[in-house]
């Protein structure tokens, strides 16, 4: 195995060596499912129960014909890759699953299994946003070595992650099919929760397209900068009119400044301050 740091090396080199390339060079073992954890960097939690009950039939026909991975650990077996033919096989009826044992590091697995099932069409997008957010915090990534790494642009997965912003009650909607990917990023840009669960419901009626939703959230956005933007002072009118005043009758080298309900006058020098004075004390007079 290289001895190069795991982080740097792309996917490709991780699952090129992941490949059983000869069976009779690796030692097959019949081990038992139940002694066989999950690997805890999968991803994945959903699985197709339409897929799964198909590929029982076909390993209760023909068996297991490609070998699990696993890795030796205190309470057993710890599993690589192989997670659908090791579920398959145990709703097929069978006890035990033929397997290969490899002496893989954690870092190894945690960056294969994460690297590895984040490009599996089967994921859910959430399951993928949360792939990602694992890959980053796991292997110390940015967004743009995570996009490098995978092969996605890195706008591709910032949008992706965004999601994960969105209540655990519309992240389940989407997990379970009733709200798409578009919808989905187009909800993450919305801040009200009350309204975000509000309009995922009409998404899930089908009452609300991608772009209604976008529209609500450039408006809800222009609101927000107009909200945040600071009322002007009553006397600022005023103001700007003394300023203008001030500029053509004080004889100032730098022009006054206006802001709100205040006037900033500026001396150059010690002598200029005094000719303001002198001013003031005169028209007193």
């Amino acid at each position: 195995m290289s001895k190069e740091p795991l982080v740097k090396r792309g996917l490709g080199d991780l699952l090129k060596e992941n490949e059983i390339l000869d069976l009779e060079k690796e030692e097959v073992v019949e081990i038992e499912i139940s002694k066989i954890e999950p690997n805890p960097y999968q991803p994945r939690k959903h699985f197709d129960p339409v897929q799964l009950q198909e590929l029982a039939e076909s390993i209760r026909m023909n068996g297991v014909l490609q070998p699990v991975i696993v890795k030796k650990v205190a309470s057993g077996y710890m599993l690589v890759a192989g997670e659908r033919r090791c579920k398959a096989s145990a709703l097929a009826g069978f006890s035990t699953v033929p397997a290969i044992v490899r002496d893989y590091n954690n870092q190894y697995l945690a960056e294969l299994a994460l690297l590895e099932n984040i490009q599996r069409e089967d994921l859910t997008i959430v399951e993928e946003a949360r792939a990602y957010q694992n890959a980053i915090e796991s292997l110390n990534l940015t967004h743009l070595e995570l996009s490098q790494k995978i092969g996605k642009s890195r706008s591709y997965v910032s949008n992706t992650l965004g999601i994960l912003h969105l209540p655990e009650t519309v992240l389940s909607e989407i997990n379970n099919g009733n709200i798409s990917m578009g919808h989905a990023r187009a909800l993450s840009k919305l801040k009200d929760v009350n309204r975000i669960h509000t309009i995922a419901q009409l998404v899930v009626d089908h009452q609300m397209t991608v772009r209604e939703i976008e529209a609500l959230a450039r408006k809800e956005k222009k609101r927000k900068e107009i909200k945040r933007k600071p009322s002007e002072h009553p006397l600022a009118g005023l103001v700007q009119d003394l300023r203008v005043v001030a500029e053509k009758n004080l004889g100032l080298t730098q022009p006054p400044k206006a802001a709100g309900n205040k006037l900033v006058l500026t001396f150059s020098n010690e002598t200029e301050a005094e000719a303001f004075v002198k001013r003031l004390r005169d028209w007193k007079e």
